[in-house]
Parts: structure tokens; sequence; C-alpha cells
């Protein structure tokens, strides 16, 4: 059972209702029991239900609030597994679908560029380190009291008495950190000036950046999480979410940024050298004047190389609800 379901149990009032119910018709039971006539059963027994109707009414309370609370705890499970079930199977589906198809959508435009001007690279930089050190806290408390009494007899005495009191402290602090930074030289954002064409035919530049593969990587791993985190850490929906953010990351996350960085440097040293660099053409979504976000690339005749998945994010929406619709019944992510 989930977290969120378990939530709805009241287990001990339910324990503590039927308790008292059978202590209550336990009590009934003696004067039936140990009575001489039927009429001074009846008499007792009477007296007995007025006596324990306390008794009664808490019992029935505590057990209908415990039953109720199963109720509910079952069936917000029943639901979430269901929603869970169908989660799993879309995700499935996702993940059998080639990684070509995140790489493509209505927002990306093919370019078709003259030359490299510049090439730069970005590596990624992960820092490891170790802080160490002290923590050191004073406080002191002040108080005050003022009592009065008064012997109201030889053997009692009334009294009152009023106690204030503050507390008041400082920390101090004292930390010292060692850390090295290495850059991840497998792990390089790209950033590359083109030389192009406009629409009347004039000379013009194209500025093409792309993240690198790690940084999409956990593009696409935080946005499964967020999904997850949604549905909550406490459901067998967000759990089963949770488990696919690194299948689906590795599954369409690219691999050819550093690829296609090498590949554009050595483009640009051959035009240097006044050799006959090979064509590229370069598909990408606009982020500004003369400015793309790289999705894919392709040099001379080899294959696409995979830059961006700009379709992922609506490939997860479907793919989640298309989830919720299946879900018997239909489920909606809480806001």
């Amino acid at each position: 059972m989930c977290g969120r379901a378990r939530r709805q149990l009241h287990r001990t009032a339910l324990t503590l209702g039927i308790i008292f119910l059978v202590v209550a018709v336990i009590l009934c039971a003696l004067p039936l029991i140990f009575a001489n006539t039927a009429s001074g059963a009846l008499t007792g027994l009477g007296m007995v239900v007025f006596a324990t109707s306390g008794l009664w009414i808490i019992g029935l309370v505590l057990l209908i609030v415990g039953v109720l609370g199963e109720l509910k705890a079952r069936r917000i499970n029943r639901d979430d597994w269901a929603t869970a079930v169908s989660l799993a199977a879309h995700a499935d589906q996702l993940l059998a679908q080639p990684r070509a198809s995140a790489y493509s959508s209505g927002a990306v435009i093919e370019l078709d560029p003259r030359r490299v001007l510049e090439v730069e690279r970005h590596f990624d930089e992960k820092t490891a380190g170790e802080a160490r050190g002290t923590l050191m806290h004073q406080f002191s408390m002040f108080g005050q009291s003022f009592g009065i009494g008064y012997a109201a007899g030889n053997r009692t005495s009334i009294g009152a008495a009023v106690h204030s009191g503050a507390i008041s402290g400082m920390s101090d602090v004292h930390l010292s950190l060692d850390s090295t930074t290495r850059h991840d030289l497998m792990g390089d954002a790209l950033f590359a000036l083109f030389e192009t064409v406009d629409r009347s035919g004039s000379a013009d530049t194209l500025r093409v950046t792309a993240l690198s593969n790690g940084a999409v990587h956990e593009w696409i791993h935080a946005l499964v999480t967020q999904t997850a985190q949604r549905f909550g850490m406490d459901t067998h929906s967000g759990v089963t979410i949770q488990s696919y953010a690194g299948p689906l990351a590795s599954h369409f996350g690219p691999a050819d940024v550093s690829y296609l960085s090498d590949r554009l440097h050595l483009a640009l040293a051959q035009d240097k050298r006044g050799e006959q660099a090979p064509s590229i053409q370069v598909d990408g979504v606009p982020s500004g004047r003369g400015a793309i976000v790289a999705t894919s690339a392709r040099i001379g005749g080899a294959d696409d190389l995979r830059i961006f998945p700009t379709a992922f994010p609506a490939m997860w929406g479907q793919t989640v609800g298309g989830a919720l619709a299946a879900a018997v019944p239909p489920k909606e992510i809480a806001g």
C-alpha cells in the first residue's frame, strides 16, 4: 500500500472501537447470565444499556472512522496502482520509439550554411570537495519569579507565583573548504559561427549553439523527475515514473555534440589550408535573429548527428496524458 493511502488509515480508532463494543456487549450480557428471572434480566439489561450508552456511542464512532479510513485507503491504493501500471506500459512504448523521433518537430528549420567562421568549446566543470569546521554555541538563561502565600488555617495555605524567563545565545561557525574543479573533457557545449546568405542573396551570419551531452541528459532526467514529484513520491505512480528517468535520458539523450565540435574544427582547419571542406547542414530551433539551437547536423554524406531532442517534452506529455486517460478510472495530475 502506498504512503498516501496509508495516511488515510485509522487502525487505532478501529481497534479501540472494536474493544469498546466488545466490552459493552459483555457488560450487557451479564444481567442475562446472572439474573434469576426473565423480568429481572430485562430490567438489568436496560440499566446496563443505559449505563454503557457512552461506551456504545464512542465505540460506534471509532469503528465508523476506522472502517471509512480502510475503505478510502484501499480505494486510493487501487486507483494509484492502476495508474502506475498504465504509466509503466506507456513509458515502455515511448522507450520503444526510435531515438531520431525526438529530434524533429514543427519548430525545427533546416539550414545549409556556406562555411565555418568560428568554433568554440565550453567544457562542463565538475567540482568535488570537502568542508570541515567547528560549531560553537554559547547561550545563557535569565529569569525571575514572584510568589505570595496566605495561611487560611493551621494546616491550609493558599499561594500564587509568577515566573518569566528568556534564553539568548550566539553561535560561531568556522569552516574550511578543500575542493577541486575539473573540466569534463567529454562533455563540451558548442558555439559556432557560420557564413550564410539571406533571402536577398547577401552575405549573412548564423550563430549555432548546442548544449553538452551531459546537460541534455540532466534536462531530460529533471523533466521526468518533476513529473514524478507532481504525482507524489508517496504514490506508486510517482515511484514508477521516477524509475524511468534514467532509461529515458539514456535512450533519447544525445551523444554527438563533442563529435560535431571536432568535425567543425576540422572543417575550419581545412578551409584555412585551402582544402575543400565537406558540406554542412544544420537543423535547429530559432533562438534569436540569426541564431539557432542545434537539434541535429549532417556533415558530408554521413549519418545525422543528434544534438538536442527538441520533441521530447511533447512526446513525454503525450505519454503521460495517454496513460492517465487509459487508467481505470481516468486520473489527473494534482495541481
